[in-house]
């Protein structure tokens, strides 16, 4: 497994916020008065929370976040289908819940087909019936994907 860092100059940054997984953080503002970067920051939280999906999220935790890997191919051909769990585990070895509805960057919900293409890639269809597409497809069209946690469509 390879990881992505990207080197911050801290000089040529106005604002700059390091957020660890526990919560910690550090804030490094060397260019602005504090007053001015609470109200950029107080700006972003509100942009966040009403960019937020109508349904509970808990990042990190339980399913794997196969939406954040968009780039990453899936190696269909080397997947396996565990049909009566509806879990579909790809080539690179991450595992899909396919039972879940699953939602694209537009806000459109897709469920599986029940049915895999050529590729062992499952089927996917949207669910106003428009496009039926294999999970892949979806991926590159219109991700990143991630689960609907509830299953609510």
């Amino acid at each position: 497994m390879t990881s992505n860092f990207r080197f911050v100059d801290l000089d040529e940054q106005a604002l700059v916020v390091l957020v660890e997984r526990d919560g910690s953080y550090e804030v490094q503002n060397p260019a602005l008065c504090n007053r001015f970067a609470a109200a950029l920051l107080r700006g972003i939280a509100d942009r966040l929370d009403a960019e937020h999906p109508p349904y509970p999220c808990t990042p990190g935790i339980g399913a794997e976040p196969q939406h954040e890997r968009p780039a990453e191919p899936l190696i269909s051909h080397a997947g396996t289908l565990d049909r009566e769990r509806k879990m579909w585990t790809d080539g690179t070895g991450h595992a899909w819940d396919l039972s879940l509805p699953w939602t694209d960057a537009a806000d459109r919900s897709w469920r599986w087909h029940g049915s895999l293409d050529r590729q062992g890639t499952p089927i996917m269809r949207s669910a106003d019936g428009a496009e039926v597409q294999s999970l892949d497809v979806v991926r590159a069209l219109w991700g990143p994907i991630a689960p609907l946690s509830g299953g609510a469509a």
